[in-house]
């Protein structure tokens, strides 16, 4: 069974909450502000992280915290599976822009891109997967009131669910989704 850190706040009406209710509330630690964690200490959290097997870098930061993460955590993990959190405003350049947010989820794909290939093609051992949501049923999305179809916490959860328990042999390098804006 596979030990897994998650950056962020399962009591927070976020993504962390539908990873919690994705994996029934058990097998996941979080780390974040609501615990105590200075996460502009990327050092401090890369050396916590590396003795889990799966680590999913979900804590934005304006100021680029979530890349100083990653790139903390991929040189002190030996072994297993970063699981990044992106947003299809990245993908589509366009949409939801607080401060950086586009060009940090940009360059977090950026470097998710170069570190998934070397799992697969170089020689790490570490599987990297980067997961880019848009529109998701959080707090945030609640607060703008504009009448979209959300993509549910838990239903976000589970797909994080599914790229940590995919095969071993297997790395899944980039997922997109967007929900559908069409009437149904």
């Amino acid at each position: 069974m596979s030990r897994i850190l998650v950056t962020g706040n399962p009591n927070y009406e976020g993504l962390c909450k539908g990873i919690f209710e994705a994996y029934n509330h058990n097998r996941v630690e979080f780390i974040g502000r609501h615990n105590g964690w200075d996460m502009n200490d990327a050092e401090k959290v890369a050396n916590y992280a590396k003795d889990f097997d799966v680590f999913v870098n979900s804590l934005y930061g304006p100021d680029g915290q979530q890349n100083k993460i990653l790139e903390a955590v991929y040189s002190k993990f030996e072994k297993g599976h970063i699981i990044n959190i992106s947003s299809t405003s990245s993908y589509w350049e366009s949409g939801y822009s607080p401060k950086n947010y586009i060009d940090n989820k940009t360059l977090l794909d950026g470097m998710s891109k170069k570190m998934s290939n070397d799992s697969c093609w170089g020689n790490s051992n570490i599987k990297v997967s980067n997961i880019a949501f848009g529109q998701l049923n959080s707090q945030s999305q609640k607060e703008r009131k504009d009448n979209r179809n959300k993509i549910s916490l838990r239903q976000a959860g589970e797909f994080v669910k599914w790229v940590i328990d995919s095969p071993a042999d297997i790395n899944i390098h980039y997922m997109a989704m967007d929900p559908i804006q069409k009437d149904q």
